[in-house]
């Protein structure tokens, strides 16, 4: 979705936007902040600043929530609804389908913006059971946690532009333009754009899906 303010509104803060949703989500399945907080590792305090927008979640803490809730990580994406019948998303064609069923246009994309700077965009026209389809944006210096977290699935990554330095458990992948990497979401990792411009990435997880027969067999 675009993220410039509609005539006449109010820019809504990203931050609160995520909070927003967090509270959604933890209210609607009866859960107390404390017991999400302890269920994840971190203070209430952090949940509650998280919720009233003082805060950004890290990605670990994001894929944390995500799953304690059991939620994809889009859910807490800010402008990921459908929009209304009335607004015009696109165009109808002679043969009375919409143009654009499937598409995403860039300036429409459901988006989030996690703290370290970075963002994540979602690739798919709404999210999906089984898998996350993502452009990820890192400013220069950015990072996704300062420590290896973990999650479930398996990711794949392609470096648009820019670098990433991938860590995966005790390895590290320097990755620039047409580069790409797999591996399990369950190893400790992180990412770090160690450069001076912005890097773009395409990253495909499968949330809880088992990697393709023979990935990552290294016998010759």
């Amino acid at each position: 979705m675009s993220s410039e303010p509609v005539p006449g509104e109010e820019p809504r803060d990203p931050a609160r936007a995520i909070g927003e949703r967090l509270a959604e989500h933890r209210t609607r399945r009866g859960v107390k902040v404390s017991q999400l907080a302890r269920q994840i590792g971190v203070s209430p305090s952090l949940i509650s600043q998280i919720e009233r927008g003082q805060s950004r979640p890290s990605v670990s803490t994001l894929f944390a929530l995500a799953e304690a809730l059991d939620v994809p990580v889009d859910a807490f994406f800010r402008n990921g609804e459908a929009a209304p019948p009335s607004a015009p998303r696109a165009l109808e064609t002679r043969e009375g389908v919409r143009g654009d069923r499937y598409a995403v246009r860039h300036h429409e994309r459901a988006a989030i913006d996690i703290e370290g700077g970075v963002r994540w965009e979602r690739l798919t026209p709404a999210p999906l059971d089984d898998v996350e389809f993502m452009e990820l944006i890192y400013e220069p210096g950015a990072e996704s946690n300062s420590g290896l977290y973990r999650h479930p699935g398996y990711e794949m990554v392609l470096v648009l532009s820019g670098r990433l330095q991938i860590f995966v458990g005790f390895e590290s992948y320097d990755l620039g333009p047409g580069d790409s990497m797999a591996f399990p979401s369950s190893l400790p990792h992180r990412y770090v754009n160690p450069g001076e411009e912005t890097a773009h990435a395409v990253t495909t997880i499968l949330r809880d899906g088992l990697p393709p027969q023979g990935a990552g067999d290294t016998r010759s």
